[in-house]
């Protein structure tokens, strides 16, 4: 949103200030404002380029909103020289003009501008040439498309010279009125302009491309989709409509039959449209005015349904063509239009018109005029109306929800009794039929147990003459047993013997492997020796190649304290006769493992070098670990519960220090992962100047983020109100989490407080800077690959700096 601009100082709705007449412009709403530009006026020189050109075209008419009233602002910068006819669009806060007719012979331009409405300078991207581009010309089309975080402008069509031109577009078609303007031609060429890069792009098209067109008008009515309708075409006047659908590098185009809707507007050019929506935000078309027509066309975007407006507005108003038009909603049911010059019936217009739009709870539209002199007190009228509507709405909706709920209690009670009737009823019945199945389950049993009886008493006869039979085999049986087992008692005598002799060789044998054992032990004992005197040795050697060790007798700590922690407590302390900041961790096991691991941190430490990195000194190995690091004279943290605020500069400043700072982490080999950026680990040094300017901000634990093992258990490293959604899980760390943690940071800065996760979408909606909103909002996206990149970061910051 633009940054309200103030009125002069006595400018109202009733000024005398009045706008000079003119066509061929356009009129776009950024916030609480209109901004109008160019347009063929009175006095215009018919000149490529003079003073009294330069100095008409240098000036811009706003118009605010709140107050009907107009004023008129000179601009900074150079304004671009097709000054009628031209192609524009609003990204943000910047205004985007293409091409235009320079007022003079056949003078047209392919030249691209920015206008920024907070600054109002003028930005030439893409000059005037007839060696690349589109083409020289005006009357075209021109909206804006966004993918992938990267901005375009999407350019249709137009009128231009067909000689000096560039190259024709591979695909387009051209075509010349030979007997009307010789020597010009329409074209229904399509570019993309990339902001980014500055780059003219050819996308791929599919479906129905409209012929060669001007005057017609281009609307977006959602993210990737436009509607084009209208203009000056091979076959004259159209009133076709296309469907635009948009996708990065390629666009489908299809045309809607003029059947397919019971009325449709008449052909029509010059004519101006506008997307408006209703309380349910339903997009709707509107279309007024254009050569020859005098009517105004509602057109249901969803249902592809046309609808003429009949309405009190005098014909003065819907009579116009190379007129501008703006939509402003003053409520969710009201929606103000304001047009502004164009021709009607020869003469060019100064005036300024009012259209209001009325939508009911049926979706009906109603149209009327509202005049300059009663804007204020209409505006004050609509928006109590609006107030009282939401009252009755509310009461109403209240009282339906009570009438609702007692005769869902009256018909669940109905209910109830119904249930409770049928399931006793279905019981008893199903008690029947199981008592019927029961008495014919006892009867069967009955006629089995009978039969199985029978059967058994037949098979006890048999099994008794068995079993007499198998015991006179069994007692022959036990005959030849006891003559083998008086057999196998010899032979176990005979195997006992043999035994005994086994056990005094295995005595032997276990006495000599006894003493084999008592002589390997000693052996190992001797290697175990050795191989401690070996590890004593490798851990001196590992100490004297450890750079960053310092001794902790050469450390001499003081009382005063810099700040605690989870991690243990800062303290200022005195090495080689410089103050610096000593962290001392808590008890920790400083295994073998737990070492190493502290070490390769400490190493990698000491290897980082860069200005906006808290400068590493050295470390001690011995008992609970201390880390010595530059001292560092405040904090942000500290400067922001101050209370007296940062310059937005200094914000600027500090925030560029921190992502050159993080984006130099990230580029390392292996890529190094903060996990802990808050205001309490960016430290400030004054570089010069008053309070809140000259800081040099530096970026602290950058070393001890990856040490979080050895200080506790947790998987969720650092605060978490600046933690990222990803941060609970480790498998999902990547340097967006950082870029997470640093976009809460800069919502911090700007509000003065740490924002809780609950707040933020509030506060970033009050964030008055538009870019620097933007990157927050880009920053703290919940999808981590759809995160800005600390490079991306510091190009746009540099481009809010410089």
């Amino acid at each position: 949103m633009a940054v309200a601009q103030s009125l002069p100082v006595g400018l109202s709705l009733f000024s005398d200030y009045q706008l000079v007449e003119r066509s061929g412009h356009s009129t776009l709403k950024v916030g609480d404002y209109l901004y109008m530009w160019g347009g063929i006026q009175p006095d215009l020189p018919t000149a490529h380029n003079n003073e009294k050109k330069k100095a008409m075209s240098t000036l811009i008419e706003v118009y605010h909103l709140p107050t009907g009233a107009w004023e008129q602002k000179a601009t900074i910068g150079i304004p671009p020289l097709g000054i009628s006819g031209y192609a524009s669009a609003v990204i943000g806060n910047e205004i985007f003009y293409y091409g235009g007719y320079c007022n003079h012979d056949d003078c047209y331009h392919n030249s691209l501008y920015s206008f920024n409405v907070d600054t109002l300078t003028w930005k030439l991207l893409s000059s005037t040439t007839p060696h690349h581009g589109p083409r020289m010309k005006h009357h075209c089309g021109m909206v804006p498309i966004h993918f992938d975080g990267e901005s375009y402008l999407v350019l249709i069509g137009g009128y231009g010279p067909a000689y000096n031109n560039t190259l024709k577009q591979p695909g387009a078609q051209y075509w010349q009125k030979n007997l009307v303007a010789a020597g010009m031609q329409h074209t229904n060429e399509i570019y993309y302009y990339k902001l980014s890069t500055d780059q003219w792009l050819t996308p791929s098209i599919t479906g129905n491309r409209p012929p060669p067109i001007e005057d017609f008008t281009l609307t977006m009515i959602d993210n990737n989709t436009a509607i084009l309708f209208g203009g000056d075409t091979t076959n004259g006047e159209s009133n076709n409509l296309f469907i635009i659908r948009f996708s990065k590098m390629s666009m489908n185009i299809s045309e809607l039959p003029i059947g397919q809707s019971e009325l449709w507007p008449s052909a029509r050019w010059g004519h101006s449209s506008v997307l408006i929506h209703d309380e349910s935000s339903e997009p709707y078309l509107l279309v007024v005015g254009g050569y020859p027509s005098k009517d105004c066309w509602l057109f249901n975007i969803n249902k592809r349904v046309w609808q003429e407006l009949t309405c009190t507005v005098p014909v003065t108003v819907t009579g116009r063509y190379y007129h501008s038009l703006a939509a402003w909603s003053v409520t969710p049911v009201n929606v103000w239009v304001i047009e502004h010059g164009g021709f009607k019936k020869g003469p060019i217009v100064n005036t300024t018109a009012i259209i209001e739009l009325t939508c009911t709870q049926t979706k009906e539209w109603s149209i009327s005029f509202i005049t300059l002199s009663n804007y204020q007190e209409k505006l004050k009228e609509r928006r109590r109306e609006w107030e009282e509507l939401k009252t009755a709405r509310q009461n109403r909706s209240a009282r339906r929800s009570q009438l609702n709920y007692e005769h869902k209690e009256i018909l669940d009670s109905w209910k109830i009794k119904e249930h409770v009737q049928l399931k006793l009823h279905q019981e008893l019945k199903e008690a029947r039929i199981q008592l019927q199945e029961k008495e014919k389950e006892l009867q069967a049993v009955q006629e089995e147990l009978s039969t199985i009886s029978q059967a058994q008493e037949k098979e006890f006869q048999k099994r008794e003459r068995d079993i007499r039979l198998e015991f006179a085999e069994t007692e022959l049986q036990l005959q030849t047993i006891k003559v083998q087992l008086s057999e196998a008692k010899q032979q176990a005598n005979v195997v006992q013997f043999q035994l005994q002799e086994k056990e005094k060789e295995l005595s032997t044998a276990q006495l000599q492997l006894s003493e084999a054992i008592e002589e390997l032990n000693g052996l190992r004992r001797e290697l175990e020796e050795k191989e401690n005197i070996e590890r004593e040795k490798e851990k001196q050697r590992k100490e004297e190649d450890s750079f960053w060790f310092v001794r902790k007798k050469d450390i001499i700590m003081t009382e005063k304290v810099l700040g605690r922690g989870g991690w243990g407590e800062v303290r200022v302390a005195l090495f080689q006769g410089l103050k610096v900041a000593a962290k001392v961790l808590h008890e920790t096991i400083i295994s073998e493992y737990n070492l190493s691991i502290f070490s390769r941190e400490m190493e990698i430490a000491a290897k980082v070098r860069h200005p906006n990195l808290l400068q590493f000194i050295g470390a001690t190995k011995e008992g609970n670990p201390i880390i010595l690091t530059e001292l560092m004279p405040t904090s942000l943290r500290k400067e922001l519960e101050g209370g007296e605020g940062i310059p937005y500069p200094t914000v600027l400043s500090i925030s560029l220090d921190v992502a050159c700072a993080l984006n130099y982490l990230h580029l390392c080999k292996p890529p190094i992962l903060h996990r802990d950026v808050s205001s309490a680990n960016v430290l400030l040094q004054s570089m010069g100047g008053g309070y809140g300017s000259g800081w040099r901000a530096k970026l602290s634990d950058y070393g001890s983020a990856n040490l979080q093992p050895l200080i506790g258990n947790t998987s969720n490293p650092g605060n978490p109100v600046y933690s990222a959604p990803e941060a609970a899980n480790p498998i999902d760390h990547s340097p967006a989490m950082d870029a997470y943690s640093y976009g809460v940071l800069l919502l911090e800065m700007v509000t003065r407080r740490i924002p809780l996760p609950h707040e933020r979408i509030g506060l970033i909606d009050n964030v008055r800077k538009v870019p620097f909103k933007s990157l927050i909002q880009r920053c703290v996206v919940t999808d981590p690959a759809k995160r800005l990149k600390m490079s991306e970061i510091i190009i746009e910051l540099n481009d809010m700096l410089y």
